[in-house]
C-alpha cells in the first residue's frame, strides 16, 4: 500500500478512535441520575457532542496547516475532508441539542455558551462555501457577492475572520463542556476536554503568531518565496476596476489561497524554474497590476500553453486557464503580444494551421497506425476569421 494511502488511514483512525475513547470515558464518568425514560436519550446526545467537540478540535488543527499534514496529504483532499468533517460535526453537535435537554433543564450559562458557539460554527460554515469554496461559484448571486466584498477591499480579510471566529466558537464550546455535570463531577472528562481544546489552541496560536515570524528565514513556511513577490516590479497603481472586471468574468478566482500548486505542477513553471509562474500571476491579477500582466512581452502571462494541468490540480477548482486565456486577449488587444503571437496567427489565416504539414509528421503517423491529417478548408477558416475582426486586431 502506498504511503499516502496509509497516512490517509492512520488519520480517520486518529479521528475515529479518539472521540470513541472520550465517548467511554464519558459513559462510565456520567454520574448516576433519576432521569427515568430519559436517561438513554441523554447519554447519547451527550455522545455526539462529545464527538463533534473533538472533531472540532481536530479540525482547528487541520486548517492551521501544520508542516506534517502538509506534507502527507494533498490540499484538495484536505480541504475536501475538512469540509466534510466540519459538516458532521455541525450536525453532530445539531443533534445533541435537543437530545440532552429533553425533558430537562439547564443552567443558563450553560445553555447560552453551548448555543452562541454551535452559532458562530454554523456561520463560518455558511461563509466559508460562499467565500472560501468554489462548489456554489456558478451561481450570479454568489459572484456578485464576492466582487462587492472585494470591491470594500474585504477579501482577505473574510479569511482571517472566519479562522478566528472558529476559535471563539470553540472556545465558548469548550467552556460550555468544562462547566457541564459531567466535568465538574469528573476530573477524567474535565482532563480530556482540557486536552482536546489546548492542544487545538496551541496549534491556532502557533500558525496564527510565530509561524509568521518564521517566514522571513523559511519562506515556503508562509507561502511566499522571493519570485512570488509583485512589489519589486517596475509597475503603476493598482487598477482595482480592472480586477473588478476580471472577477465577474471569472468569480472562482475570489478564494484562492495562493497555495502554489499551480505553480509546482505547471510544466512550463518547471522548465523555466519559476520565471512562469501562474501562482503570482493571479495574485497580480487580484491586486489589480494591469500593467504587470498586459504590457509585457515575455513569459508574464505568454508562457500558459493552455494544458490546463492548472485547472486539475487547483484543490479550489479555480478556473485559471480562462483566467490566463482573457490576459492574452487583452494583450492583444492593446498591441502588446509579443511578435511570434501575431506571425503564428498569420500561419493559421494563411493555410488553416498552427504548424504546416510536413512528410517527416505523415511518415510518423503512418508508423503509428493513425490516420492522415485531412487537409482544412482554408477559404473557411478565413472567412470565419474575417467575420471575427481578425485582420483589424493584427494588421
Amino acid at each position: 500500500m502506498e504511503t499516502k494511502a496509509k497516512n490517509k488511514i492512520y488519520l480517520l483512525l486518529i479521528y475515529a478512535i479518539f472521540p470513541i475513547i472520550a465517548s467511554i470515558v464519558y459513559w462510565f464518568a456520567e454520574p448516576d441520575s433519576s432521569l427515568g425514560d430519559y436517561e438513554i436519550t441523554h447519554r447519547i446526545g451527550s455522545v455526539f457532542g462529545v464527538f463533534a467537540f473533538v472533531w472540532f478540535c481536530f479540525n482547528v488543527i487541520i486548517m492551521t496547516k501544520i508542516k506534517v499534514i502538509e506534507t502527507n496529504f494533498g490540499l484538495d483532499w484536505l480541504l475536501k475532508f475538512h469540509t466534510w468533517m466540519a459538516a458532521l460535526a455541525l450536525i453532530l453537535g445539531s443533534l445533541h441539542y435537543p437530545l440532552v435537554r429533553y425533558g430537562l433543564e439547564f443552567e443558563i450559562t450553560q445553555m447560552r455558551t453551548g448555543n452562541f458557539g454551535w452559532a458562530s460554527l454554523v456561520i463560518v460554515m455558511i461563509l466559508a462555501i460562499i467565500f472560501m469554496s468554489n462548489s456554489l461559484a456558478k451561481y450570479n448571486a454568489i459572484g456578485k457577492l464576492r466582487t462587492s466584498t472585494y470591491n470594500i477591499r474585504f477579501k482577505y480579510g473574510v479569511n482571517k475572520i472566519l479562522h478566528n471566529v472558529t476559535i471563539v466558537g470553540l472556545s465558548l464550546i469548550f467552556y460550555h463542556t468544562i462547566i457541564s455535570l459531567t466535568s465538574v463531577s469528573s476530573l477524567y472528562m474535565l482532563g480530556l476536554y482540557s486536552f482536546f481544546f489546548g492542544i487545538a489552541f496551541i496549534v491556532w496560536f502557533y500558525h496564527k503568531l510565530i509561524r509568521r515570524f518564521l517566514s522571513t528565514s523559511d519562506p515556503y513556511m508562509y507561502r511566499k518565496s522571493s519570485w512570488d513577490d509583485i512589489n519589486k516590479d517596475e509597475i503603476s497603481n493598482k487598477d482595482r476596476k480592472w480586477a473588478l472586471k476580471l472577477l465577474r468574468k471569472t468569480p472562482s478566482l475570489y478564494p484562492c489561497l495562493q497555495c502554489g500548486t499551480c505553480t509546482s505542477e505547471c510544466p512550463v513553471s518547471k522548465v523555466t524554474m519559476g520565471s512562469y509562474n501562474p501562482r503570482r500571476n493571479v495574485l497580480a491579477a487580484l491586486s489589480g497590476y494591469k500593467d504587470l500582466l498586459l504590457n509585457r512581452d515575455d513569459l508574464a502571462i505568454w508562457g500558459c500553453t493552455d494544458c490546463h494541468t492548472c485547472d486539475e490540480v487547483c484543490p479550489h477548482d479555480i478556473e485559471l486557464t480562462s483566467l490566463f486565456g482573457s490576459l492574452k486577449n487583452q494583450s492583444v488587444a492593446l498591441g502588446k503580444g509579443p511578435d511570434y503571437i501575431g506571425e503564428q496567427a498569420r500561419v493559421i489565416f494563411d493555410i488553416a494551421k498552427a504548424i504546416p504539414s510536413q512528410p517527416a509528421i505523415e511518415r510518423r503517423r503512418e508508423e503509428l497506425g493513425l490516420p492522415a491529417v485531412s487537409e482544412p478548408d482554408i477559404s473557411e477558416v478565413q472567412t470565419l476569421l474575417t467575420n471575427l475582426g481578425f485582420k483589424d486586431k493584427f494588421n
